[in-house]
């Protein structure tokens, strides 16, 4: 019947094509009737095709539906093709009509999908002719349609895909020309269709459909080839997103397949798509059709193929790249595919976006890089060719693109060093790349060619650095397990030499930039040639200014040249710095033409400057003359010319630059610094180069040339002043001895230590670096600040200065008197102790006595204030005082800070004291530049110094006040070195820009300020100080520093320093835990501690004295003991706890309102300590507290009201539970009375861990007032009852008896009513569930009215309460009436109140949110159903009705259900009948909305709900069992929906149902039904929709391959052989299990497809015999031989002979060969249902599944040892010899094969037994050390091992008769072995000895006596081998070692000599302590 019309539109548009009876409208009765019609069917047919182009639409009739619904065959339309041959514009329509049909069942009519697939099966088995006659007519339009009504076909779904692919010629010669067949103009053509037609398959396909369509050799790839470049970009898009979504990013696709697909060629042709050129018909914002716009197209299509070729080659997840750990050094052809498409990727140079997809697949595939760098086509021969430029440039892409660091150093496994050297080598330099190449870029005479070779030298260099550093970090390694960092320094070494080999030589880089220097010559000449007429002037002209000019004209290009240059040298240095030590030129020339006599040269630009300063930083000293003049001709040294160090100096002062001043002067202190002189005063330097900075610019040259007088003196020859300064300082030693009057080994430094050092100055001279040996002890940083205060630049600049004055008489040099007394006045105020330079001053002034002073005034004003450090007695008369010299003026207060400090300190304390100049001094000390903090931090140390030492001297009024100062000023220099340092932090985040060529001033100085170290410098100065560290709590410690100071005077000066110091701390000591430097400190912290300890110490003697003021040491403890160590702290806080109560507590005064007692200063100081001690990391340390502790601090808290006391006091507890037992009644009684929540939970810990607390709290609770207490504070006290109720049944017998039982009573009369409030609460929180609790525990006796109303109140509370605790009162109650009449009944109430709170639950919480208070519910309900036995009928109909509703998929809820079906149901009784009825049951749970869905397999199994499924599964067996009636055929389809033939729980039980069913005579075979899984479900809805006359059964070949190969042969080789085919137990016992398998679900359960198989193979049926062998069902038939089960063998046997009988009648290739291999298996069965050893049945698998591949090489192997055998021997491994020692040029190949096999096949005692009749194991064992013998087959035979370990008699007679152990000793002693194979190894001897131990093994409760042991000898063989493994694991430094084997030995108990293993368990772990104070880490393998 037609349907409904569905509404008249409007405006029809079909209706002005109806010639006439337009008011008739067309449907499907009209349309049918006009196709019966031959003279209408062709009006027909265009009508329909022509409505139906506007479907579906709301508006017009849908005549496609409603002729389907009448026509379901489409018989009318199938009638028009009978007959004689149609016209091929009738075909055109008839195919449009079938085309419109199917698009239609295949969208939105997808619930006549069978219309759809009826047409198909038609069009395929019927009418197949005619559309291969319409797809290759000429007519295109013909071969258009003909292609889309295939796509609409295929577009069915799987089923029409397979169908329609099993049918189609694939082969035919013209498919591929209608590829061709194209419209330029971009209408829809042929090649169009072609493409939707093949990419239909993988839409609508199924994975097996998609697999099978990608091996098809042409179908797809034809595509491509045809010139897919000239296609539109809709057709580009469509086959590229396709293949991308359906091909690549599909899991199922293997990535094997993919490269099979995605051939070279193939991706080589989708890569020409970056040169589209084809037509544009959507546009990049809407896709909507556009005209024009080309470029548009192309950046779309080059997008589109980039994205996809990015996605398919450079993806290790979804591509068809394979990873190689090896990098390709490992000699394996991997990923040729993609090697050959780089090969072919000719545009890389030219395209960007092909020089990225070239770039990303080198990076993921970094194996590529040399072998597509050996055979590619770029030209990589250094020319001046912009080929050859654009060839490097990609070169330098690829490698840049490479990790910096190799991922060669990731791997788990040791590598061996020569090996990884190959491998880091791959990512470090290009293949191309050689020495040759190099030197023949650089001798080119192009700037560019050599610019491009430094920067791929610089390029490699660089990536070398970062490895280098990487592999020399020593925090990496020491984490590593596999590489020590020896091993990596030696590696590195390696690494050096292997780059070094292939790099150039330093000589020819010195070779181009002297080329510059000639270009430069040849460059002047040419100028000067031409000015010849100036010929006399000409000739003044010097080489030197020839160079110099040459730098400032250089052109861009030379520029980046020379910069590059010099950053390979640096490099060079970093990287291979005995390629520099080897070159003997001097790179001092490198300043030439940079820096003249004049100065620096503005016009050389400053980044060659700034390179030429970082190379001569870098290389070593000796590569540079510094100190000898140049290249220097005999005119030149009449015109003076000047040697480089001078030069530097003169950069140094001229430069503009402050990132070029700054290096230069890194520079010149480098410099004097390696010459040996200033290896410990080389910071001293620093001092002179600054002052020679500021020295006015016309007087710089002048004292540039004293100093490099003096310097070039000094390094010259040295001694003289280095033993004038030792004298002097060894005097000032003495003149400090005989001052103190004191012995010289008092002395901080003895002066015969002096001595020995300063006999060794020679050493410090010619070499330094021994220094430490060659003295034997080493210099510390004091020894080495008080042995060298001073460098022997003072004495030779003092002695130049003297010679100068003296020899000039006008005053000449005084701007170099000037200068030496600026320079003296920082030295001295940077002086510790500063008697020795004073000395040296004085001694060299002496000298000067002639002089006139007046001319030098500055002299005379130096050597008053040096003076100062002289004592009275050594100072010595050297100038008058001038004439000219008055009273000096007032101190400038605009002067510099160290300036105003000394004019100050030269006046006097009063002038520093005066308020002006303090508030000056702290202003000008907080904004001191950087460069004059530390020099003003060491003048105020000096001053600080110097007044402490003379604090005798002065007012008890100035000196503490100067004290304050000082140390204020310090404070300040403190807070500005902060300040200073966040500064730097802030500019270096803002501007961190890449190194490279060029940089700005301002990054530059960002870089060096990253590297400033002030702030640190300057903590230490001042921390460091003797003065501050010897004074801070001297007093207080008693260990004063030795002084004339009288008493009175050491105490005030100590307060000061104290004070002031510990202020200092307070502000340095987080800066340096910033920096991870609190070591400075530690001198302080223990000064802290002692003098702490001291005070305490006295503090607990004399109790009289309580001081009421903190002391110094005290405060500096609570404001520092955060930055202290735990252990100080420990001792502190012990100490403190042993203090007297009266120490920690102070009484408050009579007028206080608190009369209680309260901590003191000490107490306060305590509990902070105690509470941070436990807020500490675990790692500082936990405090541990004695009984003795515990107690003081209970007694502290009990006297004191310190909440902070309370808490530490219970943490204190909670670490150690078993101090309770210290703590005193009182602090119980204490807590009582305080309430607080702490208190109350301390007395929790006491009665929970005490019993003498646990007795106090009952006599608490037994005391008068208690009860009323109780009751009014109820809510608190409520835990601290619930704790005693839990506890009060522990040590009752140490408690009376009377005493345990008047307590409950009284917490009973206090609590009951309000606790029986609480089951009428309704919301759920802590303190109801506490209630509950104790509620539960003061039940009174069973007769009790409060009882009796309990009990009355509670079911009602249950059936609402959402509190699992309320059962909690429930099961007390229970227990109270254990032995009376009325529990029956009052667990039947509890079983009625379960049932309605489920109830209620389910009905107020649809979904399944409340799962934690559900399962207890259903667990309870579980258990009452078996106490009670019988429930209501209505609270059953209830529970089952709402629980199928809300939880039908709550697998907690359907397994009670069974188990409650099973209960109540089992029993024929009144009470089974008055419940729901059974049938009534299982239509609930069959019909309900959910039940498909759940039950049903999909055929994505993703494992989400199986234990649902199984569940539900459950109920129906239990129900069919219980109600055999309830079995019906309509359920069989459903059932085999569910089943999936596998070997999991659900599947066996869905057998046992459907075997229940056959039992109820539903056979499957009367229904025909073969069919499992989806499959079945599919040929249900089928058959339903279109009844069994339109659809015909499957066949064999359609159910086999049901059947997935793979899963097929892991069955086979995991076959249960214990599997029962005919079962006659319990359904639990029937059910196979197997614990060595993880999943059973991967595993095919014989039991159904042997049966299956017997059905199959009836004589009256076509069996697929190929199809068969191939899918492995022969070999899972074969393999059921091996069952031990004699029905499993005798069906197995039944299909056998059915399926051979078959097999002689097939036709196909390998039908002989098949029947051979049955036959020799036939003729070897010597007895009726035979078991086959499990080896045997798989050789005949695979030998099966051989004889289908002849394109290996193995077909002819197998075939020719089967031709040569009759029968098949089964007491021998067949052909092993023969493979074994097979001398075939494959031998390999076929070694493994038959290693494979032997592996695999060993599974019992029988399989060893027929390996060992053939003496296989002394073959292979033999065989394991021989040379021939490779990686692959020793890992076989270890697997073969391992399986036949696993055997108890193998193990124990492999062991016994084999020797195996000590076979397995001899491995690890002959040969290095990788991780693998240790790891192999480890797992065999572990399975070796848990078989062996068997039944021996500890078990509980089991006594010593009874235990059974293995023989000693054996587990001594097995600790050997233990320990030789260790040693072998640790030789080589590899860690990884089994717990388990280590853990078995331990079940030895076995102590030797040479090892102790103790272990408890076989699976715990364990320790191995060879030797003493050695440890072997071991880590878990299992």
């Amino acid at each position: 019947m037609a349907v409904k019309r569905r509404g008249v539109p409007a405006a029809d548009p079909p209706a002005a094509k109806r010639a006439c009876r337009q008011e008739e409208e067309f449907n499907g009765t009209r349309f049918k009737a006009l196709l019966r019609d031959p003279a209408t069917a062709v009006k027909g047919l265009e009508t329909f095709i022509s409505v139906a182009k506007t479907l579906p639409s709301p508006d017009i009739y849908d005549v496609v539906e409603g002729y389907i619904k009448i026509s379901m065959e489409c018989a009318e339309i199938f009638k028009l093709m009978d007959g004689e041959r149609k016209p091929e514009s009738e075909m055109l329509l008839i195919f449009q009509a079938l085309e419109a049909i199917l698009l239609r069942t295949a969208s939105d009519l997808s619930h006549f999908s069978a219309v759809g697939m009826n047409i198909v099966k038609k069009l395929i088995h019927s009418y197949m002719r005619l559309v291969y006659a319409a797809l290759y007519s000429e007519n295109h339009r013909m071969s258009r349609v003909c292609l889309t009504l295939l796509s609409a076909m295929v577009a069915q779904g799987p089923d029409s895909a397979r169908d329609v692919y099993s049918h189609f010629d694939f082969n035919n010669k013209f498919l591929p020309g209608l590829l061709k067949k194209r419209c330029k103009k971009g209408r829809t053509d042929v090649r169009m269709a072609y493409i939707q037609f093949a990419l239909s398959f993988l839409i609508a396909g199924d994975n097996a459909i998609l697999a099978q369509v990608l091996e098809l050799k042409d179908f797809i790839p034809d595509i491509l080839r045809s010139e897919i470049k000239e296609d539109k970009v809709s057709t580009v898009n469509l086959l590229l997103s396709t293949l991308r979504t359906k091909v690549v990013q599909n899991k199922a696709i293997t990535k094997t397949q993919k490269v099979r697909f995605f051939t070279a060629e193939v991706l080589i042709h989708i890569a020409s798509l970056y040169r589209w050129n084809g037509i544009t018909d959507v546009s990049s914002g809407d896709l909507k059709v556009t005209q024009g716009s080309e470029e548009v197209g192309k950046m779309m299509v080059r997008e589109l193929v980039h994205n996809f070729l990015m996605d398919l080659c450079c993806s290790l997840k979804h591509g068809i790249t394979f990873y190689d750990p090896s990098l390709g050094t490992s000699g394996k052809g991997g990923n040729v595919v993609l090697l050959h498409f780089l090969l072919g990727l000719k545009t890389a140079t030219e395209d960007e976006l092909v020089a990225d997809l070239m770039m990303n697949i080198l990076k993921v595939c970094p194996d590529l890089l040399n072998r597509y760098f050996k055979e590619t086509r770029y030209s990589f021969v250094p020319r001046l060719k912009s080929a050859w430029m654009d060839n490097m440039k990609l070169l330098r892409k690829i490698y840049e693109a490479q990790p910096e660091i190799s991922s060669s150093f990731k791997t788990s496994e040791f590598i061996p060093l020569p090996r990884l050297l190959s491998m880091v080598m791959v990512t470090t330099v290009p293949a191309v790349c050689n020495k040759i190449m190099f030197t023949q870029g650089l001798n080119l005479p192009s700037t560019v060619v050599k610019h491009s070779i430094l920067s791929l030298v610089s390029m490699i260099l660089k990536r070398a650095l970062k490895n280098i550093e990487y592999c020399l970090n020593e925090e990496t390694w020491q984490k590593s397990e596999i590489y020590t960092l020896s091993v990596m320094q030696e590696f590195v070494q390696l690494y050096r030499e292997a780059i070094s080999k292939l790099l150039p030589d330093m000589n020819n880089l010195v070779a181009v930039w002297q080329s510059f220097l000639k270009q430069g010559r040849e460059h002047h000449s040419g100028q000067e040639e031409k000015r010849e007429g100036d010929a006399p002037t000409v000739k003044a002209v010097t080489e030197t200014a020839e160079v110099a000019e040459q730098h400032g004209s250089d052109d861009a290009e030379t520029l980046f040249l020379k910069a590059a240059l010099l950053q390979v040298i640096c490099l060079y240095q970093k990287v291979v710095p005995h390629l520099v030590a080897r070159s003997n030129f001097d790179f001092s020339k490198l300043l030439k033409g940079i820096v003249t006599e004049k100065g620096l040269r503005e016009e050389v630009p400053p980044v060659l400057q700034h390179h030429i300063l970082k190379v001569a930083l870098e290389l070593p000293a000796n590569k540079f003359a510094w100190f000898r003049v140049q290249d220097v001709s005999e005119t030149e040294k009449v015109s003076g010319e000047k040697s480089v160090f001078y030069l530097l100096m003169k950069m140094f002062v001229t430069s503009n630059h402050s990132h070029l001043k700054i290096s230069t002067k890194k520079l010149i202190i480098k410099v004097l610094r390696d010459s040996g002189v200033f290896e410990y005063t080389w910071k001293e330097l620093a001092v002179w180069l600054e002052h020679l900075d500021n020295t006015k610019e016309d007087k710089k040259e002048a004292v540039i040339q004293f100093l490099e007088r003096i310097l070039l003196k000094l390094v010259t020859n040295p001694y003289p002043y280095t033993d004038k300064a030792a004298d002097l300082v060894q005097e000032a030693s003495m003149l400090q001895v005989n001052m103190l009057k004191q012995d010289s080994d008092n002395v901080s430094i003895p002066i015969s230590h002096i001595d020995d050092v300063l006999d060794m100055v020679d050493v410090l001279i010619e070499g330094s670096d021994d220094l430490d040996e060659e003295i034997g002890f080493t210099l510390n940083e004091d020894m080495v600040i008080q042995t060298f205060p001073f460098s022997a630049v003072v004495p030779a600049a003092l002695e130049a200065r003297n010679m100068l004055l003296l020899q000039t008489e006008n005053g000449t040099g005084a701007h170099i008197v000037e200068y030496l007394v600026a320079v003296f006045t920082d030295l001295l105020h940077s002086q510790r102790e500063p008697l020795a330079l004073c000395l040296m001053f004085q001694l060299y002034d002496k000298d000067l006595q002639s002089l006139k002073v007046s001319k030098y005034p500055q002299l005379y004003r130096f050597n008053q204030y040096y003076k100062l450090w002289i004592p009275q007695q050594s100072q010595e008369p050297v100038f008058k005082k001038p004439k000219g010299v008055c009273k000096e003026p007032t101190v400038a207060l605009d002067s510099v800070f160290t300036t105003l400090l000394r004019e100050a300190y030269e006046r006097g304390s009063n002038t520093l004291l005066e308020d002006d100049i303090q508030a000056k001094l702290r202003d000008l000390a907080s904004q001191l530049p950087p460069e004059q903090l530390l020099l003003g931090v060491k003048h105020v140390l000096l001053y600080l110094k110097s007044t402490v030492e003379n604090f005798g001297n002065l007012s008890k009024t100035f000196g503490p006040r100067l004290i304050d100062l000082y140390v204020d000023l310090l404070n300040s220099c403190l807070c500005r070195g902060n300040q200073i340092e966040l500064n730097n932090q802030q500019k270096r985040e803002e501007q961190r820009a890449e190194s490279g060529l060029f940089m700005d001033e301002e990054s530059l100085i960002t870089e060096e300020s990253s590297n400033d170290k002030t702030l640190e410098d300057t903590l230490m100065l001042i921390f460091r100080h003797p003065t501050l560290e010897s004074w801070f709590l001297a007093l207080e410690q008693r260990s004063l520093p030795q002084s004339a100071l009288n008493p009175v005077a050491v105490k005030l000066l100590s307060a000061h320093l104290n004070s002031g110091l510990l202020q200092l701390l307070k502000t340095g000591a987080p800066m340096l835990q910033s920096m991870d430097h609190k070591h400075v400190l530690s001198k302080y912290f223990e000064a802290i501690t002692k003098s702490v300890l001291k005070e305490l110490q006295a503090e607990g003697k004399d109790r009289s004295q309580v001081s009421a003021k903190k002391s110094h040491q005290l405060e500096a403890l609570e404001e520092l003991h955060i930055y202290m160590a735990a252990a100080q702290l420990k001792e502190i806080t012990l100490t403190m706890l042993r203090l007297p109560e009266m120490s920690l507590t102070t009484r408050e005064s009579e007028k206080s309102l608190k009369k209680g007692k309260q901590l003191s200063f000490y107490g306060h100081i305590l509990v902070q300590l105690l509470t941070e001690s436990y807020q500490r990391q675990p790692q500082q340390g936990e405090l541990l507290l004695s009984t003795e502790h515990i107690k003081a601090l209970g007694i502290l808290m009990s006297a004191s009201a310190s909440k902070d006391l309370e808490t530490v006091f219970l943490q204190a507890l909670h670490s150690e539970p078993v101090l309770a037992h210290a703590v005193s009644v009182e602090v119980q009684v204490h807590c009582l009375n305080q309430r607080s929540e702490t208190s109350l939970a301390i007395v929790c810990m006491l009665i929970k861990h005490c019993r003498t607390h646990l007795l106090q709290f009952e006599m608490w609770c037994l005391s008068n007032a208690t009860g009323k207490y109780l009751k009014k504070n109820m809510e608190r006290f409520l835990p601290l009852i619930n704790v005693y109720l839990q506890c009060r049944d522990q040590y009752d017998f140490t408690r009376p008896s009377a005493v345990v039982s008047a307590v409950t009573p009284v917490l009973r009369k206090a609590l009951w009513k309000e606790l029986c409030t609480v089951l009428q609460d309704t919301e759920t929180s802590h303190e109801t569930t506490v209630k509950l609790q104790v509620l539960s525990k003061l039940l009174p006796s069973s007769g009790s009215k409060g009882l009796r109303n309990l009990i009355d109140q509670l079911p009602a509370a249950l059936e609402k309460a959402e509190n699992n605790e309320s059962w909690t009162v429930a099961d007390a109650i229970s227990r109270v009436l254990e032995n009376s009449e009325e529990l029956h009944s009052w667990r039947r109430c509890l079983l009625s109140a379960c049932m309605k709170g489920l109830i209620v639950m389910y009905n107020s919480s649809k979904d399944e949110s409340k799962q934690e208070i559900e399962r207890p519910m259903l667990l309870r309900l579980e258990e009452l159903l078996h106490l009670v036995g019988e429930v209501d009928p209505d609270d059953w109909y209830n529970l089952v009705k709402t629980g199928l509703k809300y939880r039908y998929r709550d697998e907690a809820f359907l397994k009670v259900l069974n188990l409650a079906i099973q209960l109540l149901y089992k029993k024929e009784s009144s009470l089974s009948q008055s419940l729901v009825k059974l049938s009534k049951l299982h239509m609930m749970v069959t019909q309900h909305s959910l039940f498909l869905s759940t039950i049903l397999r999909s055929r994505e199994e993703d494992g989400t709900n199986i234990q649902t499924r199984e569940a539900l599964v459950d109920i129906l067996l239990t129900v069919v069992e219980l109600s055999p009636s309830l079995c019906e055929s309509s359920h069989l389809a459903v059932l085999l929906g569910s089943y999936g033939a596998t070997l999991s729980t659900v599947d066996q039980k869905v057998l046992l149902l459907l075997r229940l069913y056959e039992k109820n005579e539903q056979s499957l075979i009367n229904s025909r039904i073969l069919l499992w899984g989806p499959a079945a479900v599919e040929h249900h809805k089928t058959c339903k929709s279109l009844g069994k006359s339109l659809w015909q059964q499957p066949s064999g070949e359609e159910i086999l391959c049901l059947l997935d190969r793979e899963k097929m042969m892991k069955t086979i080789l995991s076959f249960p052989q214990h599997r029962r085919l005919l079962s006659s137990q319990e359904v639990q016992e029937a059910l196979y299990k197997d614990e060595s398998v993880k999943n059973l679900g991967d595993f095919y359960d014989p039991c159904f497809l042997l049966q299956l198989f017997s059905e199959l193979t009836r004589p009256e049926c076509v069996v697929a015999c190929h199809k068969f062998v191939e899918v492995n069902a022969l070999g899972l038939t074969v393999a059921a031989l091996s069952s031990y089960d004699c029905n499993m063998r005798a069906a197995a046997y039944f299909v056998l002979a059915s399926f051979r009988s078959h097999l002689e009648g097939a036709r196909f290739r390998e039908q002989s060969q098949l029947l051979y291999l049955l036959d020799a298996v036939q003729n070897g069965i010597r007895q009726p249902n035979l078991r086959f050893t499990f080896s045997l049945t798989l050789y005949i698998a695979r030998v099966a599944q051989q004889i289908l591949k002849p394109e290996e090489h193995m077909y002819i192997k197998i075939n020719r040892f089967l031709l040569s055998h009759q029968y098949l021997d089964l007491r021998k491994v067949p052909g092993f010899f023969q493979l074994f020692y097979s001398f075939d040029f494959e031998y390999k190949t076929e070694r493994e094969w038959i290693l494979r096999f032997l592996g695999e096949g060993l599974r019992d005692k029988h399989c060893y037994e027929l390996y060992d009749y053939q003496r296989i194991f002394q073959v292979i064992l033999s065989f394991f050390n021989s040379p021939l013998c490779d990686e692959g087959s020793q890992s076989r035979i270890l697997e073969i091992l391992q399986n036949a370990a696993c055997v108890t008699r193998a193990a124990y007679e492999l062991i016994q008769g084999h020797s195996l152990l000590t076979w397995i000793v001899h491995i690890l002693e002959k040969r290095f072995l990788e991780n693998k194979m240790i790891n192999k190894i480890v797992s065999l001897l572990h399975t070796l000895w848990l078989t062996n131990l068997g039944g021996k093994r500890e078990i509980k409760n089991q006594s010593q006596e009874n235990r059974k042991f293995l023989p000693i000898q054996l587990v001594n063989e097995f600790l050997y081998v233990l320990i030789t493994l260790i040693k072998h694991i640790r030789s080589r430094h590899v860690i990884c070692l089994s717990t388990a084997v280590a853990a078995g030995v331990a079940e030895s108990r076995c102590v030797t000599s040479s090892a102790w293993v103790q272990n408890s368990t076989c699976s715990s772990s364990c320790e191995v302590l060879p030797q003493p104070g050695e440890t072997i880490f071991i880590s878990p393998k299992f």
